[in-house]
């Protein structure tokens, strides 16, 4: 009898562990039925104590799931007096024990009621025997009494709970609570700005817990990969979890991860989605009694109304006073919410109210806001902190004071720069950007307003440096992700090799298992953190700076610095005597001509196609190349080098193919900041490698190449694997590789180029310093780059940029084998007897007959670090 009453206590508490209290709830309930048909006074000492036991567990889990079904506090207090009772007549050691029980209960409910300051004397006092509690018992009072500690702001404390907390339940195999002390662990370490160290231990929490399914680990994970920039991860974690959420009682949780669904939306411009999102969360509050939680998401909604607004993309609504006013009433009641993951309520809604206030036009109203926050800014995440200094600039722009909307930009970047030196990985750097969007818009836009092109050069490159370079040193590298990529690779090639028709469900089996692999191996490199010689800031470009450089190399050279702000194209053009603004048209008008250039240009490389079929594609290149050209270059007026700033759709041009630049230097990068060096290695470090996949002229091409460089690395075939190119990129000065390869739109980290024993992946490079090298791409279109959210670039070439090369050289499209065999023997001539890779490539290709895409990506050289 026994045994089994005891079993199924268990699986009720583990049902109610695991955020299931509607599941749990009947099953409290059948347990006790089973009990009070009992007489306990009939009971011998032993069995009246498991009786009673069984009672107050099974009260004390029913209160726990009431209140999470139900959304009340009286019902399951009232059931804990009844439990307390239930004590009266056992032995005082029991009843000790018991009372801890009902005590370590109570707080709980108390916490999950937003009485933090109660809940904390009631665990304390839970936990001032230690040595009474069984295990279980002792793990959740640490567990929850950690937890109470984050909402009352004693993040030391709540370490030192979680961290005895995993270690006890780990000794008791009591994995549900081990991997929620761990994921909360990971809270706190995001409260405490460590993005690297908090995705570390969410991981960790995963891996000790892996059956858990309830989404309730998902909610805190979905909002640090939201702080860190990641908002298609965290939107995408966030769904899945709410996917999960469909069972009684789970309804909090379930408005919890809408909360922060709704922000992940909003910064990725899905308005619509976001403000719906926002709006569930808002009406389950309202329906339970939550008025404050309820105008919390209210504000989210109003968010989501005015951020188009903002970007031009809807017009200013007749009562935009009106949506202010909602959102300082939301503020007043945000303030007396406990903080949502470490969002700070009615600090947003302030910040919305303020911008409703100046699309008002009352400049006046919007400050008013901003001199009355409360005193919880600092403390406040990155985000919010970022979104503080964007509306102080927005405000200044407004009032007139330039000097002072600069000065809130300038604060906002430094935040986020700060932010940047704790990043150890690429991409951690690059998805940082997407909290910088809305305050480099601000500044650029009030640049624009000026009419001055110096103003508007410098408001670009002020938020394009913040994240020129990588963030961190190189890394160790890791072996499990080692194993991870190695793994993946073999896959690819067992999939390519596959070329029967009724391979084809093997093939793409063996396609999407590589790709989890990847995908894992790529979250490993977010738990990276940067290293203290990443603390130097990089030095926006001035036209001050850049002017002199070009009074200096008097060449006629010319910088243009192109952007996209509500789809129009423009371009600041700087030369030695002056600078001014270019209008050039649309975003679109050049996206779709880029498009149409590049299939022509599949097309013309494309021996497979017939000779009539290609000659039709080689008018149409001409014809959108010659449109392309009198867009962008011709109203620049460059008769010399050419140093092109600017990021989508700008970097899929074919510069070098433009009829106004045939035979000039042309050099392209998303940002004029230099980023970090590193010492070249002297003469003598050159690598040439081939492999025939894909590319029929590889092998001679590189031989031909060879000739110029006597004594050079020549790697063909077999010996040209994948631990011998990264390892050359290392300590390489020149690096060509002649080798078929692939951008990854989606996941541009895994950008790759084929060698012997698979594919090179982008991702591999990451954390490698190259030493200042010129590398050259020569086959294929590996020279694409895809901008991800914060309009940061990220490709192979971008990679390689920022590890340290001096240049890289790639095709942006298909290029001919034919044509890279021809050009790339005079290219490396040019390159031996100048020491130049710009001019180098320029005379390569002036006098080569078919279009060749082949584009030089690099750094404007002498501009001051």
């Amino acid at each position: 009898m026994w045994p089994e009453i005891e079993a199924e206590l268990l699986a009720a508490r583990e049902l109610n562990s695991r955020s299931r209290p509607g599941d749990a709830l009947p099953r409290f309930r059948q347990v006790l039925d089973r009990l009070r048909v009992m007489d306990p006074t009939a009971f011998e000492a032993a069995d009246h104590e498991r009786w009673t036991e069984g009672m107050v567990r099974s009260l004390a889990g029913e209160a726990v799931s009431v209140q999470a079904v139900e959304d009340t506090l009286d019902k399951p207090l009232a059931i804990l007096e009844d439990a307390d009772a239930r004590t009266e007549t056992t032995t005082p050691a029991v009843r000790a024990r018991l009372a801890a029980v009902i005590e370590g209960t109570r707080g709980l409910l108390l916490q999950r009621a937003g009485r933090q300051l109660d809940a904390m004397a009631a665990f304390d006092r839970v936990l001032a025997d230690p040595a009474q509690l069984p295990a279980r018992d002792l793990a959740a009072a640490l567990l929850n009494r950690g937890a109470t500690a984050i909402e009352l702001g004693r993040l030391d404390s709540a370490l030192r709970d979680f961290d005895v907390c995993h270690d006890k339940a780990m000794r008791a195999g009591l994995s549900a609570v081990a991997s929620l002390a761990l994921h909360n662990t990971g809270f706190v370490r995001y409260a405490l700005g460590d993005l690297p160290g908090a995705l570390r231990a969410m991981a960790a929490a995963r891996a000790v817990d892996p059956e858990r399914d309830d989404g309730l680990l998902e909610i805190g994970r979905g909002a640090v990969l939201y702080e860190a920039g990641l908002l298609e991860d965290a939107e995408r974690v966030l769904t899945q979890a709410i996917s999960r959420m469909t069972g009684p009682g789970r309804a909090p949780h379930r408005a919890e991860a809408e909360y922060f669904r709704a922000r992940c939306l909003m910064a990725l411009h899905r308005w619509d989605e976001g403000r719906a999102s926002a709006a569930v969360a808002r009406r389950h509050y309202a329906g339970v009694g939550h008025p404050q939680r309820a105008a919390v998401a209210h504000v989210a909604e109003l968010e989501a109304i005015l951020l188009p607004i903002r970007r031009g993309e809807a017009p200013v609504p007749d009562d935009a006073r009106h949506r202010a006013e909602q959102a300082l009433q939301a503020a007043e009641a945000g303030d007396e919410v406990d903080p949502l993951l470490g969002q700070h309520p009615g600090l947003a809604a302030r910040f919305v109210a303020a911008q409703w206030y100046v699309l008002a036009d009352d400049v006046a109203a919007a400050r008013a806001v901003l001199d009355n926050l409360p005193d919880r800014v600092a403390d406040a995440p990155l985000s919010t902190r970022i979104q503080q200094q964007t509306v102080l600039a927005q405000i200044a722009f407004a009032s007139g004071d330039r000097d002072k909307g600069i000065a809130a930009v300038r604060a906002g970047l430094s935040l986020l720069a700060d932010h940047r030196v704790g990043l150890g990985s690429v991409e951690s750097v690059t998805a940082a950007a997407a909290h910088g969007v809305d305050l480099q818009r601000t500044d650029v836009e009030a640049a624009v307003r000026t009419g001055r092109p110096d103003a508007l050069f410098e408001a670009l490159e002020r938020g394009r440096a913040t994240f020129a370079g990588v963030g961190g040193a190189a890394a160790p590298d890791d072996p499990a992700v080692r194993a991870l990529v190695t793994e993946a690779r073999g896959l690819v090639v067992r999939a390519r090799t596959l070329t029967e028709q009724e391979s084809a469900a093997e093939r793409a089996y063996l396609f999407e298992r590589s790709g989890r692999l990847l995908a894992t191996a790529r979250e490993r490199a977010w738990h990276r953190t940067g290293a203290d010689e990443a603390a130097a800031e990089e030095r926006p470009a001035t036209v001050a700076d850049v002017r002199a450089l070009l009074s200096a190399r008097d060449d006629g050279a010319v910088v243009a610095n192109f952007l996209v702000i509500d789809g129009v194209l423009r371009c600041v053009r700087l030369d030695a005597n002056g600078e001014r603004i270019v209008d050039l048209g649309t975003r679109a008008d050049v996206a779709e001509r880029v498009l149409r250039a590049r299939a022509d240009l599949g097309v013309c490389a494309n021996d497979l196609v017939p000779t009539a079929l290609r000659a039709v594609a080689r008018r149409s290149l001409t014809r959108n190349l010659r449109a392309l050209d009198e867009v962008l270059a011709v109203p620049l007026a460059a008769d010399g080098p050419l140093y092109v700033i600017g990021r989508d759709p700008l970097v899929g041009v074919p510069w070098t193919a433009l009829p106004s630049r045939r035979g000039k230097r042309t050099t392209m990068r998303s940002y004029a900041a230099r980023g970090r060096a590193h010492p070249r290695p002297g003469e003598g470090h050159r690598l040439l490698a081939a492999h025939g996949r894909g590319v029929t002229l590889g092998a001679s091409e590189v031989r031909a190449v060879g000739t110029v460089w006597p004594g050079a690395t020549v790697l063909t075939g077999s010996t040209a694997t994948t631990t011998a190119v990264r390892e050359a990129l290392a300590t390489h000065d020149i690096v060509h590789l002649a080798t078929h390869g692939r951008h990854d739109a989606d996941n541009p980290l895994f950008a790759s180029i084929d060698l012997a024993d698979g594919p090179l992946f982008a991702h591999e490079l990451d954390g490698i310093r190259l030493p200042g090298s010129v590398v050259i791409l020569s086959a294929c279109e590996v020279g694409g780059s895809s901008q991800v959210v914060g309009g940061e670039v990220l490709g192979l070439t971008a990679v390689l940029l920022r590890l340290g090369a001096r240049a890289v050289v790639a095709a942006v499209a298909p290029l001919s084998d034919a044509v890279a065999a021809r050009v790339m023997p005079r290219f490396h001539a040019h390159l031996r007897a100048t020491d130049d890779p710009e001019a180098a490539l320029a005379a390569a290709l002036a006098d080569e007959p078919d279009p060749a895409p082949l584009v030089c990506f690099g750094s404007l050289e002498g501009l001051p670090r």
